[in-house]
């Protein structure tokens, strides 16, 4: 009676922590859904002058930026300032690696940059690429973090849209490119079943994505 009572005790605390983990990453989700919708209405203002330079000269219709949800970060202050707004704190924030911190003051962490969010086969935003628009000492492109949601060897940009065209057309190849915006640039050149790592080497759970998405 005594182990059988304890066993079931077990579960429930096993299933208690499987319900924990799932709110977790859906609050990750959020945030980083809420996040994409602040930085694609900061591309339709009328701040976002250098943004859409660097998007009229790499030739990017406006089709395309809707497609990608391409957005644009205005400056380190205002994203979480908005987020807070919306009831998030500081260390969720941080969890869904939108937000760093310096010296006790939160800030975006893609601050300035075009942004690219990368969404998932199961079309859930889980992490974004911001592009610098100016000469800079940082690196060019930038991406989120690993978080809970997003690990990078794990994630295809433009999966998303490739699941969707095979669902409606069917797919027989794939282009495979190294970085998002090449990925965009061969899709708006009438590429469409293109994707792309996150700037690194193939691996072996990229493969294996590929493989499915081709075989199913």
């Amino acid at each position: 009676m005594v182990s059988s009572a304890i066993h079931n005790i077990n579960i429930k605390v096993f299933h208690c922590s499987i319900s924990f983990k799932a709110f977790y990453k859906e609050k990750i989700y959020e945030i980083l859904r809420e996040t994409a919708i602040f930085y694609a209405k900061n591309l339709k203002s009328e701040k976002a002058d250098k943004h859409i330079e660097y998007i009229i000269k790499r030739k990017i219709s406006s089709d395309v930026v809707a497609k990608f949800g391409l957005g644009a970060s205005l400056s380190f202050n205002e994203l979480p300032i908005y987020l807070k707004g919306k009831g998030y704190t500081y260390e969720e924030m941080t969890e869904a690696g939108v937000v760093d911190s310096k010296d006790g003051r939160f800030y975006d962490s893609l601050g300035g940059r075009l942004i690219i969010p990368l969404i998932n086969q199961f079309n859930q935003v889980v992490a974004f690429a911001g592009r610098l628009l100016e000469k800079s000492d940082f690196a060019k492109y930038k991406n989120t973090r690993e978080t809970p949601v997003f690990t990078k060897g794990q994630n295809l940009f433009n999966i998303n849209n490739v699941k969707k065209l095979k669902n409606e057309k069917g797919l027989e190849s794939l282009i495979i490119v190294e970085g998002q915006m090449d990925a965009i640039s061969l899709y708006t050149a009438g590429f469409t079943i293109v994707v792309s790592s996150m700037g690194t080497a193939l691996t072996k759970n990229h493969i294996q994505l590929l493989k499915k998405l081709l075989m199913q």
